[in-house]
């Protein structure tokens, strides 16, 4: 399977997957994936009025998550509650796949850059085996 593995916050490589690693890639690439793949807005919307703005994957409008909505309005507390339950809804519904999911929010890393400054590590399991990853939001 082909994984994406973060290399730095914000940056990502494409490697093959070696079961022999044990490491948490695969998991980590369904969260990635559901995440930041961008789920194409309804029309109308509120959030969206230009209809051309909706976003979505060609290959599968619907796939993905509505993070990018939130990133688009002030960075606050409803802001980051709506990140936080949206966050938990997508990797339900679109990394099916993983398991007994917890998500929890976590401080930033020293030095990580972030400008929303939110983090959340999404733990459960995969293949049999205990994943946790944390996300830059």
């Amino acid at each position: 399977m082909l994984k994406l593995v973060q290399k730095d916050w914000g940056r990502f490589d494409l490697e093959m997957e070696r079961p022999d690693e044990g490491d948490d890639s695969a998991a980590a690439t369904l969260v990635y994936a559901a995440l930041f793949t961008d789920a194409e807005a309804d029309s109308p919307s509120s959030r969206v009025t230009d209809r051309y703005d909706r976003r979505g994957w060609w290959a599968d409008p619907k796939a993905g998550s509505d993070l990018w909505h939130v990133r688009r309005q002030p960075l606050d507390g409803s802001a980051r509650k709506e990140a936080l339950a949206l966050v938990r809804r997508t990797i339900a519904e679109r990394a099916p796949a993983l398991r007994d999911i917890r998500v929890r929010e976590t401080k930033a890393p020293s030095g990580a850059g972030s400008i929303s400054n939110v983090f959340v590590d999404v733990d459960g399991m995969h293949n049999g085996r205990r994943f946790i990853v944390r996300v830059s939001l």
